[in-house]
């Protein structure tokens, strides 16, 4: 019988970009994403580590578009296109 992992989180510190990134996979598909800014993981609170529905299907909808050489570098670029789009979308 073979072991394999179903579900997980990881959570990955991107120091480039200075934050921290909470990746939850299911069958080796992430079906969750949430980030937090800064180095200090202390400052990791439960909210950061709860999936960010928004952002999630944001990363899934352009995950084939992105250039990204790992999966982490994607999911940097989708985080910096969604606070774009959230910032176009607050001022109209």
């Amino acid at each position: 019988m073979k072991n394999t992992i179903v579900k997980s989180k990881e959570l990955h510190w991107c120091q480039d970009q200075d934050r921290h990134i909470l990746v939850t996979k299911e069958d080796g598909f992430i079906i969750g994403l949430n980030y937090m800014q800064g180095d200090d993981s202390s400052d990791l609170e439960e909210p950061s580590l709860q999936i960010d529905e928004d952002l999630t299907r944001f990363f899934q909808i352009l995950e084939p578009y992105l250039n990204g050489r790992t999966e982490i570098e994607k999911i940097n670029q989708a985080i910096w296109a969604h606070l774009d789009y959230q910032d176009i979308q607050s001022n109209g």
